[in-house]
């Protein structure tokens, strides 16, 4: 059974709240079974990250919970977090405006080696 995982974040963008729960809810599950689990920002995710974005995005109608709070619970777990640099340059991400659950900066060559190794699994929202 493998016990990485991978998750890149393409689709989970900040315009569409209800589609970025679950990423962070599936991270969260797998960090508690013991999984070593990377979280990939890229395209419009990558928003994510800056301070204040996360946090004012509800994801549902009953805004019982944020984002951000998925997200919190994902780290607290032990998911790390890297941000894509083409995405953060294109979509005006700069690393000063992060929320501290960011581990570091992370692009294409390295999600795509967690894609090419058997120990790995890789989810793609």
């Amino acid at each position: 059974m493998k016990s990485r995982v991978a998750i890149l974040l393409w689709a989970a963008d900040p315009d569409q709240p209800h589609l970025c729960a679950t990423p962070f809810f599936h991270a969260a599950a797998a960090a508690a079974m013991d999984a070593e689990v990377e979280i990939y920002f890229t395209s419009r995710s990558v928003k994510l990250l800056s301070r204040g974005v996360a946090e004012s995005l509800h994801t549902g109608p009953r805004q019982r919970e944020t984002v951000y709070a998925f997200m919190q619970r994902a780290a607290e777990h032990g998911a790390k977090f890297y941000a894509c640099s083409h995405a953060m340059e294109e979509h005006g991400v700069a690393e000063r405006d992060f929320v501290p659950e960011v581990t570091g900066i992370a692009g294409a060559a390295v999600y795509m080696a967690r894609c090419l190794d058997d120990q790995w699994v890789a989810i793609t929202y």
